[in-house]
């Protein structure tokens, strides 16, 4: 176990627990006129059955009015709450205080929480002793209407992370997950994650255990193994097919917008249907109060508002962003710049959500995510002129209503991803040997109607849930032919048109076993016709048990599950952007020749309290995949035709080790993950002979995560995050070139045309790693909050070769970009980011 089921509660609610101690000794001193207020709050929080210290325990003390707590003259900031860490004995301390009424509010992992109110008349000191309960688990179902649902969504200051930030995402975690690989991300754990010049949910994701990617330049997952498109987003219910920006190096989803952010690398709720590797399932922040934010970095500009109806029934939220290369340049071109600086390519996207409470238990939700990449000439150094655009685009409505002792929800929605691409008439001056993209026409969409019934009463989670969802998939694509590896004269094309419905009916339950187990079963019934890998409905059953014995901290969890997926990326479409980045891929959809992704999945873990504010938890997990289509992996030359993909096995299993501490001024995570992920291609294959099993594309062996955050004080935090992995299996193909310059990498001829191409991924790239570093400052100043950051990425300047792209013949060698190889060969890499400074400003109101 990891969580605490921590939850506001007045003092009606502590009988229940039996442990509330109060010592109050007021003495007889009072403030004089004039005088500074000397009011204060101190005492110790122990725990209630041994009477031992705690340390680590998070104290707030909030005003229960709209007064400051801190006099003018009291040495800080106005404001309406202060924040202190326990010490080893357990002690804390507020002061000064004006007089008036507070409330104290104190949280610690695997305690019930305590909340109290304190009667401080006059400024004088107040002494406040608390006794935590252990809470290591509850089973049973939990009022949760004074609790937040939304552990990522408040646009907080520092202080205000610590109550409502990562303990608030355990308690979300430990009400809704059984399995114990399940992730709540806050946007405190975005911003530890040093990810590149923004607050990027997906970048944060990669440091999680079991994740990985495939170099410095892209934001998308790989997920225990698999590749980018079987770790399937959802945003508030609807897929996101590809959902980043510039070429794969940034996500797509604003974190302004956000309001949860869950994890599954494994087994979910049967309600999610595709994910044949695991499931980021975000959905939209929902407006507590009018107000706004705006962030400046050199990435982007972005912006959010907030707008709640007086009397609270409406509430509108809005998120924009918008990255800035094409103006900046535009100017710097104007001002004199040398010719060509300008880069035409922008990106852009804006999120909304509207709710309206109508009345005798009727609600209405609606959200829309619309996010677009676009350029309109040659991009200097990387792409010969083109024009077009790509992105995702996602609305929904939502119906909220009571049926009898039910409430259902009834959900109509639309995701589709879109990509429109083709040459400009080329310019004098742009260099031959850069790509063109030829003309494209790319295009995803899921229609969907859904509707779900719970159990009446605001219980979270519901002690069943069921639902029926109708979902038609659709896709097309008209361009190049695909291939995962360069070849010139690209003539062929390749046209895909194919539209498949799917009904599926879902069921989950849970319920406790004693007061020490809890069981959960899930049952989704996909019917649609016969498919290849899925002559039958798709019968996919889900379970999930947690128990922790009778006085311990300690749990066990194990989950099963199958699921099925009916889109999957093939290869990329269109020339590679480098570093050997792509615009988009090629999608397939399941019809009567391309197969269904069928995953079946095992985990088991335990997890447990070590400290103060530590956790630490051990997965196992065994991953079976049919039904992948793969590009044919057969070696050989590439001359003749091959066909545009086989259906191929995956088989994957690994260990995932994770230490965490989670409150307290020093904030930090640990992980190791060793895993194996290999592919079966089918039979048949002459130059193979038979079958054969390699490894995966997405398979890194080993893979280190750390990330650590320091507060300094009120307004500075500093922090870091580190990442070491083993090289990622590629295929050697030989490409067509004669001489390259061993000091500069560059080549005499163009990387137009793969020759031969080696055993399917018997060659691994070297290792690599990374040192990242964050300095954060904020600062209220009245009702606003301000702040400024500067992170340093790749602190060490470490020259890791991360991308293979090609083998060349060479004299010499140049590392990273160049390493020989027998034969008077050189195997090609893409260098990774150098030390990179990114600065950034915000403010907050």
């Amino acid at each position: 176990m990891r969580a605490v089921r921590s939850f506001p509660c007045t003092m009606r609610y502590l009988p229940g627990f039996a442990a509330l101690l109060l010592i109050t000794t007021p003495p007889a001193l009072r403030a004089q006129n004039g005088a500074a207020p000397n009011g204060a709050v101190s005492g110790t929080v122990v725990a209630a059955a041994s009477g031992q210290p705690i340390g680590g325990a998070v104290v707030i003390l909030e005003s229960a009015s709209d007064a400051s707590v801190v006099a003018s003259g009291g040495g800080t900031f106005l404001g309406r709450s202060l924040v202190s860490i326990t010490d080893q004995d357990g002690a804390y301390r507020f002061a000064p205080l004006n007089a008036g009424v507070y409330r104290l509010l104190v949280r610690h992992l695997g305690f019930h929480p305590a909340v109290l109110q304190v009667d401080l008349s006059q400024a004088v000191p107040f002494r406040v002793s608390v006794g935590l309960v252990v809470n290591p688990i509850r089973l049973e179902a939990m009022d949760t209407r004074g609790t937040t649902t939304e552990p990522f969504a408040r646009l907080r200051a520092p202080s205000e992370e610590l109550r409502y930030g990562r303990l608030d995402a355990e308690q979300y975690r430990d009400e809704r997950f059984l399995e114990g690989d399940a992730e709540v991300l806050t946007h405190s754990d975005v911003v530890e994650a040093v990810t590149l010049g923004e607050t990027d949910l997906f970048r944060a994701v990669q440091r999680l255990p079991g994740v990985s990617t495939r170099d410095d330049f892209t934001a998308s997952i790989w997920t225990r193994g698999a590749p980018w498109s079987q770790t399937r987003v959802y945003f508030d219910g609807l897929p996101l097919f590809n959902p980043v920006h510039a070429i794969g190096v940034f996500a797509g989803v604003n974190p302004d917008a956000i309001g949860t952010a869950t994890f599954q690398p494994g087994v979910r709720s049967a309600e999610i249907g595709e994910g044949a590797a695991g499931v980021l399932d975000v959905t939209s922040r929902r407006p507590s109060r009018s107000g706004g934010l705006g962030e400046l970095s050199v990435i982007s500009a972005r912006g959010a508002a907030d707008w709640v109806a007086p009397n609270g029934h409406t509430a509108l939220m809005l998120a924009a962003r918008r990255s800035y290369i094409d103006f900046a340049t535009r100017i710097a071109e104007s001002l004199g710049a040398d010719s060509g600086t300008y880069i035409p390519y922008a990106f852009f996207d804006l999120t909304g959500r509207f709710d309206a409470e109508l009345g005798r238990g009727f609600g209405l939700e609606a959200s829309g995510l619309l996010e677009q990449d676009h350029v309109d000439d040659a991009v200097p150094g990387l792409l010969r002129p083109t024009t077009g655009h790509w992105g995702n685009h996602a609305g929904r409505v939502s119906l909220l209503a009571p049926l009898g002792h039910w409430h259902t929800r009834t959900t109509v929605g639309v995701s589709n991803f879109t990509g429109d691409l083709g040459p400009k008439v080329d310019t004098a001056g742009i260099a031959a040997s850069l790509p063109s993209h030829a003309p494209l026409s790319n295009s995803v969409q899921q229609t969907l109607l859904s509707t779900e019934i719970t159990p009446h009463g605001n219980v979270a989670p519901p002690t069943w849930s069921a639902g029926i969802q109708l979902a038609v998939e659709s896709q097309h694509f008209d361009g190049q032919y695909p291939r995962p590896y360069p070849v010139s004269g690209l003539d062929n094309s390749l046209v895909l048109d194919a539209r498949l419905p799917v009904t599926s009916l879902w069921a989950e339950k849970r319920w406790g076993v004693g007061r020490h187990v809890a069981v959960e079963t899930g049952l989704r019934l996909d019917a649609h016709r016969p498919l290849p890998n899925a002559r039958g409905p798709g019968l996919a059953p889900r379970l999930a048990i947690r128990a922790t014995p009778p006085g311990t901290r300690v749990t066990f969890t194990a989950a099963v599950q199958r699921s099925f997926q009916y889109t999957q990326a093939l290869a990329p479409a269109g020339p590679s952007i480098g570093p050997d980045l792509y615009i988009t891929d090629v999608w397939l959809l399941a019809n009567d020749t391309i197969p269904v992704l069928r995953s079946d999945i095992a985990t088991t873990g335990v997890e447990t309290y070590v400290g103060a504010g530590w956790s630490a938890s051990a997965n196992l997990y065994l991953r079976r995949a049919t039904g992948m289509a793969v590009p044919e992996p057969a070696p050989g030359g590439l001359a003749s035709f091959r066909p545009i993909f086989v259906s191929s096995e995956n088989r994957a299993h690994g260990l995932e080790l994770s230490v965490r501490k989670l409150v307290g001024r020093l904030t930090m995570s640990a992980s190791y993950t060793l895993s194996q992920s290999m592919q079966l291609s089918p039979s048949g294959i002459s130059t193979i002979g038979g079958p054969y099993w390699y490894p995966s594309t997405a398979d890194r062996r080993n893979v280190a995560n750390v990330t650590a955050m320091m507060r300094m004080g009120t307004a500075w935090r500093v922090g870091g995050a580190f990442t070491a992995a083993s090289g990622a299996p590629f295929s050697r193909f030989i490409i067509g070139q004669t001489a390259c310059d061993s000091t500069t990498s560059q080549c005499s001829q163009p990387d137009t045309s793969a020759l031969t191409i080696g055993l399917p991924n018997a060659e691994r790239a070297p290792g690599y790693a990374s040192l990242d570093a964050l300095v954060d400052w904020t600062r209220s100043v009245g009702r606003f909050r301000i702040g400024a950051f500067l992170q340093l990425r790749n602190v060490l300047d470490r020259a890791n070769a991360v991308t293979y792209f090609g083998t060349i013949k060479c004299s010499a060698a140049s590392p990273p970009t160049l390493l020989p190889v027998p034969g008077g060969l050189c195997d090609r890499f893409d260098k990774g980011v150098p030390i990179l400074p990114l600065v950034g400003v915000r403010v907050a109101f």
